[in-house]
Order: structure tokens, then sequence, then C-alpha cells
């Protein structure tokens, strides 16, 4: 990996989301906002004013929690010397959508799509392995999960402090289980590149993902605490294991 300098230097001149990409995320966010808030609009019966608050709520979440992600991965991938450009899934859409319209909004998932990943010459030159890394392509995909366990733990304390929130309450729930289906292993999911990147770091990602949705959705101050210092030390473990040197 480069020096701080080197690193920040990348980050403010190529940290950048292109057309293509802004496009894909606001289609994302409001298919994401509207299976999570599927369920939202009343309590006993249809509310159009509540269901509309809710929605809006939950498309700030997804748009934040969106950002976030990419915005991990795109660093990572700028001081590993390389590009990454989200890509979104048309078909994981269709099938998120049909399945909250089957279970009338009771399995809400997220398969909007993935990264891809180019070599940029000029940055790796001189690095140790100049040519392409499967490695560093799944570290990569790997940084989008820690970034969403990053979110769902910040929303979390949000939760804590705030119990009865619908905002804090949705950012936890939507981040974990936008960091499960990411890990799915399909070619236009990040979950393909930490698989063929490292088995035991894939399965050692799905553990934190369970450990971390076990103790946040306790909603106590030990879960919380708990889940901080699991996700401080996957996030330490990513930093150490995928440096090139």
């Amino acid at each position: 990996m480069v020096n701080k300098l080197e690193f920040y230097a990348r980050v403010r001149d190529g940290l950048r989301f292109n057309w293509q990409e802004i496009s894909g995320l606001i289609v994302a966010v409001l298919v994401t906002g509207f299976i999570f808030s599927f369920r939202d609009w009343g309590a006993e019966q249809f509310d159009l004013i509540v269901g509309l608050k809710n929605l809006f709520l939950v498309f700030i979440v997804a748009a934040v929690s969106f950002l976030f992600r990419l915005s991990c991965q795109k660093s990572y991938a700028l001081a590993a010397g390389k590009k990454v450009e989200f890509k979104l899934w048309w078909a994981g859409i269709l099938i998120a959508l049909t399945l909250a319209f089957l279970t009338m909004g009771r399995l809400p998932l997220v398969f909007i799509g993935g990264v891809t990943v180019a070599f940029m010459v000029r940055h790796r030159l001189g690095e140790f392995r100049y040519g392409p890394s499967w490695s560093v392509n799944g570290y990569i995909g790997l940084w989008g999960i820690l970034g969403n366990l990053i979110m769902a733990i910040l929303f979390s304390i949000g939760a804590y402090i705030l119990p009865q929130s619908y905002f804090f309450h949705k950012g936890v729930i939507l981040n974990l289980i936008m960091a499960g289906c990411a890990l799915v292993p399909l070619p236009q999911l990040d979950g393909m590149l930490v698989f063929f990147s490292n088995r035991f770091v894939y399965m050692l990602a799905w553990v934190t993902i369970i450990l971390a949705a076990i103790l946040l959705l306790t909603g106590t101050k030990i879960g919380l605490i708990m889940a901080i210092i699991i996700g401080g030390t996957a996030g330490m473990i990513a930093l150490l294991i995928g440096s090139d040197k």
C-alpha cells in the first residue's frame, strides 16, 4: 500500500462517481427505499402521510449507506492502484422486488449489483506484483461489506440514544441485510470477488456479519460495545492482510 500522503492525494483526485454510477445509484436508492418501507404505510390502516414520511427516511438511509459503502471500496482500490466502478444488476433488482411483493415486504433483500475493478497502470508502476491481483480485488469487495457494518454500528449508536427512532432502526436493518446479500457469491455481486480471493476471509466475513447482527439487534449497550470491538477487529485484520507490503 502507499503512504498516507499519496493515499490522500489519490482519494482527493480519484474518488469520483461518473454519470452511469450516479444513475445506477439513484435507481438502487429508489428501489431499496420502496422495499424497506413496504410495510410501513400506517400501523393498523393505510396512512399516506406516514407512508411518504417513512419512504423519504428510508431513501436517505439507503443513499447514505450506498455512498459510504462505495466510497470505502473506491478508497481502498485507489490505495492499491485500482479503479472501481459500480454496476447496477437489473435482474437482482427484479428478484428483490418480486420477493418483496410475494412476501408483502417480509423479506427485504438488496441485490443491487457490485463493482468492477480496473487496473491503473500509472499507480501500480513499481509496486510488488505489478499486474492484476485476485487478492486485491477480493479485499475491495470485502471493504464494501465492512462499510455496511460500520454504517450499521453508527446507526445502532443512534438507535441506542433514540430507541423509538424509525430512521436509525431502518439504518441498522438495511445495512446488515445489504452486507449479507452482497456476500452471496454471484458474478454480479461483491461476494464473488471475496470468495475467489480467499475462502478463509470469505467465511470470516460471514461470521462477522452474523455476530454483528446478533449483537446489534439486541439493542443493548453490551451488544453495541461487543459489535464495535468485533467490527474494529475485522477492519484491522482487513487492513493488515490486505496490504501489498
